[in-house]
């Protein structure tokens, strides 16, 4: 044997070897037999014990033998049976494995506190959170590691507060809350369970209940019984006598409650008095000598005996009274204090009689008093009673006592006579203690115990407490409810031990009664003491003897992603093991390379560690180890690793490649190659290449081999070449499937091109360059130029004056080297400018020759006088009425409705001083401002005081505030530049004419985009005196059929962009409202061609859009939105200034806006949603439907261009063939690259959809839910970049669901034109072949209802379209179908004449009624028609005079326009308003006629008029009867009643309605 083998206890070796029998699987049975003999032999056992080790060598050979064999037959469980590391350390040390076995549970001592019952604990009161109290300690003899470290924790109840804290490893006790050991808390000591617990397998632990003391602290002053304390004494009271007496009481315990009593020795009148300091009497020291009714000044001092001591005072107030007044005195008091048990109860007898005399001759009356103190020992809840009955009173008892809260009262009674004099007695209460209170056993309620124990084994400790609180009561003593019970127990210390050795097999756990008996008789059970019972549970532990096996001896786990998260599962384990009380862990012991995976100690699941990666480790073999404290066995997993696509291509190098530009090579200009380090390199890759930079493909392609081709040359020279391209190129795995299973990787080429001379040089000089007229001939400018090729083939120039350079420049401009010059002097008033064309060579191979012009400008001298002159401005004044419903009317929020609430532009108030034009005079000389001055005629002090005019420049400033009107505004201006042109001066007068208009106009309005128009050709008038702007103000007066002041052009705005000079033009008009953007627009494109014609001036769109070419403002979503402020926008030209509203529209790249709440049609916001009038049941009072009848349309804005857009709509369709909605362009422009359009359509009652992104159209069909049946259907349109998808009524499975790709590259619907329902205003046929459409949306219109039509949840306002044609709202017009029942049909015209014929003879009988009593029914007139009943202001002068049938005049309205089929144009006709002005005039002219209404000549309406009365207007009228449309067909007169009440330009009959 190793020596090492004798440096341990010999004795304990052999025991464990015998005992435990754990070594038999490792040693041979010889080895065994030979090891127990030498035990033996040597007498390291004690003779008593050789025969138990006798014994036990039988049981340990046969465990040998058989487990021996057990592990030959089942070695592929590897079970191994480990020595204990102390007694085996250096022996066999190959068998044991590198972590070190828990102990084995039959050598797990118990931990045990062998100082419980010595606990003697103490705490000082109102001690803070945290204040150390006692430490206790658990002996426990195991080793650290294996079952000897103890923690602590305390016992409690669940729910109950823990006042105090025990440190788990130290067991060192603090306070956790802080405690009161006085009144009201009464907190004299408390009770702590303590649980230690170890770490062997299983856990043991003791538990021991300890009482802390809590020790009283003099932290409260004493408390006088009374507030205030008054006597009174007679003069004459002898020296000596008693005065009064006071009390004080003290809650502190001990010598902090026992008080003494002084007076205060700065008190006047502190030498009349004295006290005992005992009892608190006052005593009369010296004869008085005041007068009666004087009053003694006097304190009194109350203090403990605490340390420190704590004291109190108080004012005694002690009043002298005559001499014959006597106090009066008690006669009968107790002599010994009063001993009362707490169990007393009888509230009936009294317990104490005192007796007193008034000392009032003839007087017996007094007044008793028990005198309530400030404590509960003086009576401060009540507990006894005072009933007074003639010169005596009787003392009862009031409330029950309890000698364990209070011991003792001091009871003061208190007497006065009819003088007010008094005088106080003290009786004292004992309480004595009962044996009231049962033993109460603390909260632990369980032991346990090893099973094959020896007797005498220690199990649990209990403990009962007696609340009683003399020691005569509250002793308690322990035993067993059932003596049978195979324990016992101390009956002074409630140790349970073991009478026997336990079996946990044969029994595993005991219920056991302690009851718990005190030491008196009880005074609740008289004749029998007080005890408490309680049951507590003993566990039978149970042993660890069996080993763990694994369920399967090789586990697998098969793929397993590379990419696995970390802390995947990837599989588990499982190990069992008999013994119950034996936890199993798990480890990797083996094979965990990385340590890529880890596995949880008790549930045995391995989980993802680190990160795997098939190219590294393509599995693991693991070995994994169960072990349950003591045996231990190994399984192997086997974890296979699934091979991702988790790293993109690799490129084998960086490439570059000189070649030279303008060349078209043949073959690959380069190779790239790319490998899969996914893949072996031998098999195929399956990478596919292409072009990262979209731009790049017009030049380059490449194809999978990584052949790199030019299909255009390259260009080295600016300004889009250059001399170094970079390419990249992208590899994609997979075959470049899209999805995730494709990874990329990009590499770049550089392409070097060499120069060839293939750019002409050009100018470079700043202009224009300016050479001053009358001046002498010489040096203009030095010409300089540039080349875009390399310097080999650029400098030096050579500069002349082109060949084509004309006869005249020829004559007077030379050029010599690099400088040009003049020939002759110049006269700017002859010509002002001079554009020179010069040739520049450059100096390359071959030599090239670029022309540039050179503008050349004759700068001005003044040499001329002026003349008087004129100009108009005119001035629209943007002003504000901010009211958020308006900003809503029926249109879609999404485009309009948010450019209005969200582009952050509004101001209140009008115009701010602005700058409006200059003056002007008639001028040869046009740079000679500053020798002229301006002033304001006829003087100053007489300027208007609306304008301001700079006396240097002429600007002219229109002050804030400034009124409509036109204002003819006169200035004198004086020039002078001697000698040139000497002082004059000449009048110049300017028209200002301002226009305010109301921001509604802005808002609704139209708007244009010229092309290659300037602001200032666009006011300026032209050669038959109106200008552009003009024209297009007159020509879209005829167009709405509006007055000239009734439409606006109020904003010209110039917009440059690198490749166009675009001219923006805003407009509105109006009738009662203003019309809507969506009705302006679509009436302006169809006459287009028309208006181009008349303005020679080329559109480039109607209705401005910055999001119309997709990506140019936006990579994504894109939405339209007006930027307009009240800082006007000028445009000045000489005779002709315009200043108009700064508006504009800008992109935003969002769709994602939340909508405020606002409530249309009336509806009232409430909360987060709207409460609306009944028929309108939109969430923001929307009406939701509209209707057609197989004619008709109505337009709406149209949606944004989103990059997700969803729409749904609900149908009810009595068509099987038509067109339901169309969104897109309403005529083709060859300027414009977008064709964009949606269209729905029933085709044979299955609904089609036509979706053209700009790039082609994509169609979807529905053919398996036929929709045209009159019956409610939903669609749903989801509208996304690579996919277009259409429901029918919620149904998602593939045989309803249509499913689609956009054509080509292009990604957003990007639509320029409105939203149209129920049908076109446009020819979509002639549209389609102008765009060369493959589908075109049908023509036919639709008929039956829509509802609910929304874009990404925002709901349509159906009820008020911008602009309809033979629209139902609602859809209240019901489209009716014959029904006949199988009723023959000449019968039912048999019926139909009868009731036709009933209602003629009906209508005839009312009618001959009410001309029989016209006359009659006259009073009844006078009440409704009688204006003078109505109080109205009259009838209006010749009212009586005009039937309105005469004025009822058809008017024949111009033709529309071929081009614009649809187009909702009514026939302009002439204003109605020269009519009347010119009647009214005639009128106010006659002297026959009344200039005021007079009451008295109209007190009927009408008279002579054919119709009767007017009355009918408001009778039975309803919505669609106060519609006047018809109004402007009664010809030119009516124009302005039209423009009034007239909504709608549609050109159809007027419908009468009757009752």
């Amino acid at each position: 044997m190793d020596v090492r083998f004798y440096y341990v206890n010999v004795r304990d070796l052999c025991y464990f070897f015998v005992s435990a029998g754990l070594f038999m699987t490792s040693f041979y049975r010889g080895d065994v037999i030979k090891i127990v003999r030498y035990c033996i032999e040597k007498m390291y056992v004690r003779g008593g014990e050789r025969g138990l080790l006798a014994a036990l060598l039988i049981g340990s050979l046969a465990v040998a033998s058989s487990q021996y064999t057990k592990v030959r037959d089942h070695t592929t469980h590897h079970v191994t049976r480990l020595r204990h590391s102390r007694h085996l350390d250096g022996y066999h040390t190959s068998f044991i494995p590198a972590t070190s076995p828990k102990l084995a549970v039959k050598d797990n001592h118990k931990p045990l506190f062998t100082e419980c019952l010595n606990y003697r604990p103490t705490l000082k009161e109102e001690q803070p959170v945290g204040t150390y109290v006692f430490t206790v300690h658990a002996e426990d003899r195991d080793p650290p590691d294996m079952g000897g470290t103890v923690t602590y924790k305390f016992v409690s109840t669940p729910g109950e507060k823990e006042r105090f804290h025990v440190d788990p490893e130290s067991g060192r006790i603090t306070t956790a809350d802080i405690f009161d050991h006085d009144e009201p808390s009464r907190e004299k000591e408390a009770y702590i369970t303590v649980r230690a617990s170890d770490n062997g397998q299983p856990q043991l632990d003791d538990a021991c209940t300890i009482k802390i003391l809590i020790e009283d602290i003099n932290d409260n002053q004493p408390v006088f019984d009374k507030v205030s304390y008054s006597e009174s004494v007679p003069q004459d009271l002898a020296s000596g006598r008693e005065v009064m007496r006071i009390s004080a009481t003290d809650i502190d315990d001990g010598n902090n409650s026992i008080v003494h009593y002084s007076l205060d020795s700065n008190s006047p009148d502190q030498a009349y008095f004295y006290i005992d300091p005992d009892n608190g009497v006052i005593f009369l020291n010296k004869t008085i000598d005041k007068q009666p009714g004087y009053k003694f000044k006097l304190s009194a001092i109350v203090k403990d005996m605490g340390d420190p001591p704590q004291q109190s005072s108080i004012t005694l107030d002690i009043q002298v009274v005559e001499s014959n007044k006597k106090s009066p005195s008690f006669i009968e008091v107790p002599d010994e204090p009063i001993r009362l048990k707490e169990n007393y109860a009888d509230f009936n007898t009294p317990i104490a009689t005192v007796r007193a005399v008034s000392n009032i001759p003839e007087e017996k009356k007094l007044q008793f008093e028990l005198v309530m103190g400030q404590t509960e020992q003086t009576n401060k809840w009540h507990t006894f009673v005072l009933e007074p009955e003639a010169d005596a009173a009787y003392i009862k008892l009031g409330n029950h006592l309890d000698y364990e809260k209070i011991t003792d009262y001091t009871l003061t009674v208190r007497i006065q006579n009819n003088y007010k004099l008094a005088a106080e007695t003290i009786i004292q209460i004992e309480v004595e203690d009962v044996n009231d209170n049962i033993p109460i056993f603390s909260e632990i309620r369980s032991g346990s115990v090893l099973e094959n124990e020896p007797a005498g084994t220690p199990v649990m400790q209990v403990r009962a407490f007696d609340a009683d609180g003399t020691s005569a009561n509250n002793q308690v003593t322990y035993e067993l409810g059932d003596p049978s019970d195979p324990f016992t127990i101390d009956s002074i210390t409630g140790n349970i031990t073991t009478l026997k050795m336990f079996d946990r097999e044969e029994r595993s756990f005991y219920n056991i009664k302690i009851i718990a008996t005190d030491n008196s008789e009880s005074a609740l059970i008289p004749g029998k003491h007080n005890a408490g019972q309680q049951v507590f549970l003993i566990e039978i532990a149970d042993k660890n003897d069996n080993p763990p096996h694994f369920t399967q001896d090789t586990y697998v786990a098969e793929s397993i992603a590379e990419n696995a998260n970390i802390n995947e599962l990837v599989t588990q384990v499982t190990a069992l093991d008999t013994d119950t009380a034996s936890v199993v862990t798990y480890s990797i012991v083996g094979g965990n390379t990385y340590d890529a995976f880890v596995i949880r100690n008790f549930t045995g699941e391995i989980r993802v560690n680190n990160e795997l990666d098939y190219e590294n480790i393509t599995d693991y073999k693991l070995e994994v180890r169960a072990f349950d404290g003591l045996y231990q066995d190994f399984a192997k997993v086997i974890i296979k690793i699934e091979n991702l696509n988790d790293n993109p291509p690799v490129f084998l190098a960086n490439y570059s490649k000189t070649i030279e530009e303008e060349k078209l090579y043949e073959g690959c200009i380069v190779k790239v190659e790319a490998y899969d380090p996914d893949l072996d390199r031998s098999a195929p890759q399956n990478i596919v290449y292409s072009l990262v930079k979209h731009e790049q493909k017009n030049f380059l392609q490449i194809d999978n081999d990584g052949c790199l081709r030019l299909t255009k040359p390259l260009d080295r020279d600016q300004p889009t070449g250059f001399a170094r391209w970079q390419i990249l190129i992208m590899a994609a795995d997979h075959g470049g499937r899209l999805g995730s299973d494709s990874l990329r990787s990009t590499t770049e080429v550089i392409l070097e091109l060499t120069d060839i001379n293939d750019n002409a040089p050009f100018l470079t000089n700043t202009q224009p360059v300016i050479w001053y007229e009358n001046e002498q001939p010489g040096k203009v400018v030095e010409l300089t130029a540039k080349d875009y090729d390399s310097a080999e083939n650029g400098p030096p120039f050579t500069f002349a004056l082109n060949e084509s350079a004309s006869f005249d420049i020829r004559s007077k401009f030379h050029i010599q080297g690099n400088t040009l010059s003049t020939l002759v002097s110049f006269d700017r008033e002859v010509r002002k400018e001079y554009h020179i064309p010069v040739a520049i060579t450059d100096s390359g191979t071959p030599r090239l020759t670029g022309v540039s012009i050179l503008h050349v400008v004759i700068g001005d001298r003044n040499d001329n006088p002026m003349g008087p002159g004129h100009s108009d401005i005119f001035v629209y004044n943007y002003k504000t009425e901010r009211d958020y419903n308006s900003i809503y009317s029926s249109k879609y929020f999404l485009e309009r409705d948010y450019n209005l609430m969200y582009s952050g532009k509004y101001f209140m108030g009008e115009a701010p001083d602005t700058e409006i034009g200059r003056v002007f005079v008639t001028d040869p000389d046009d740079w000679d401002l500053p020798d002229k001055r301006f002033m304001w005629l006829p003087s100053y002090e007489q300027r208007s005081p609306y304008f301001d005019v700079h006396s240097n420049t002429g600007m002219i400033t229109m002050k804030e505030g400034t009124p409509n009107g036109t204002y003819l505004l006169h200035f004198n201006v004086t020039e002078e530049n001697e000698p040139l042109v000497p002082f004059h001066w000449v009048e110049a007068t300017v028209n200002v004419t301002i226009k305010e208009i109301p921001e509604e106009a802005v808002d609704k309005s139209g708007s244009i985009r010229f092309i290659n128009v300037t602001a200032e050709e666009f006011i300026v008038p032209e050669a038959d005196g109106t200008s552009k702007k003009e024209k297009l103000h007159r020509r879209l007066a005829d167009l709405y059929n509006k007055s000239m002041d009734n439409v606006d052009v109020f904003t010209v705005s110039s917009k440059m962009t690198v490749k166009d000079a675009f001219l923006d033009v805003r407009f509105s008009a109006h009738g009662s409202p203003y019309f809507e953007p969506e009705k302006l627009d679509s009436m302006v494109i169809g006459i287009q061609d028309k208006l181009e014609e008349e303005l020679q001036a080329k559109i480039y769109m109607v209705k401005i859009d910055e999001c119309l070419i997709e990506k140019e403002q936006c990579e994504d979503s894109c939405r339209n939105v007006l930027i307009k402020n009240n800082v006007p926008l000028s445009v000045y030209t000489n005779t002709t200034s315009f200043v108009g509203v700064s508006a504009r529209v800008e992109s935003e790249c969002t769709c994602d806006i939340v909508e405020p709440l606002i409530c249309l049609n009336g509806g009232t916001p409430f909360a987060d949603k709207c409460e609306c009038p009944e028929g309108w049941n939109g969430p923001r009072c929307e009406q939701t439907s509209i209707g057609f009848h197989g004619d008709g349309w109505a337009m709406y804005p149209a949606p944004p261009a989103c990059h997700e857009g969803h729409v749904t709509m609900t149908l009810t369709s009595h068509s099987s063939n038509s067109l339901v909605f169309y969104a897109g362009p309403l005529r083709f422009n060859p300027l414009l690259d977008v064709q964009d359009f949606m269209s729905l359509e029933l085709v044979d009652g299955y609904p089609i959809l036509l979706v053209n992104y700009g790039s082609g159209t994509t169609r979807l069909n529905n053919s398996v839910v036929h929709v045209a049946d009159g019956k409610p259907h939903l669609i749903e349109i989801v509208l996304m970049r690579s996919s277009i998808e259409m429901f029918v009524d919620r149904c998602k499975l593939s045989t309803c669901m249509s499913l689609a790709a956009p054509t080509g590259p292009r990604e957003i619907l990007n639509v320029n034109g409105p939203l149209q329902l129920g049908g076109a205003s446009v020819d979509l046929q002639a549209l389609g072949r102008a765009f060369g459409w493959r589908h075109v949306p049908t023509n036919q219109h639709y008929l039956g209802c829509i509802s609910n039509f929304t874009y990404n949840d925002y709901m349509y306002n159906l009820g008020k379209p911008s602009v309809e044609k033979n629209a139902d709202a609602g859809c209240q017009k019901s489209v009716f179908t014959a029904v006949t029942f199988g009723i023959d049909t000449n019968f039912l015209v048999a019926i139909l004449v009868c009731i036709v014929i009933l209602i003629i003879l009906l209508l005839a009988v009312v009618v001959h009624r009410k001309r029989a009593d016209a006359w009659a029914e006259k009073e009844l007139d006078d009440i409704r028609e009688n204006i003078i009943a109505y109080e109205d202001e009259g009838g209006g002068e010749g009212d009586a005079g005009y039937d309105l049938h005469v004025l009822r005049q058809m008017y024949d309205a111009p033709p529309d326009d071929p081009g614009f089929v649809h187009a909702p144009v009514v026939g302009a006709a002439p204003d109605i308003s020269g009519f009347l002005d010119d009647k009214k005039s005639v009128l106010d002219r006659d002297p026959d006629i009344n200039p005021y209404d007079d009451v008295r000549h109209y007190a009927y309406e009408g008279d002579g008029n054919t119709s009767g009365s007017l009355s009918s207007l408001a009778s039975c009228t309803d919505d669609e009867d106060l519609k006047f449309n018809y109004l402007s067909t009664f010809g030119p007169r009516f124009r302005k009643l039209a423009d009034m009440y007239g909504d709608s330009d549609d050109d159809r009959p007027h419908e009468e309605s009757w009752c």
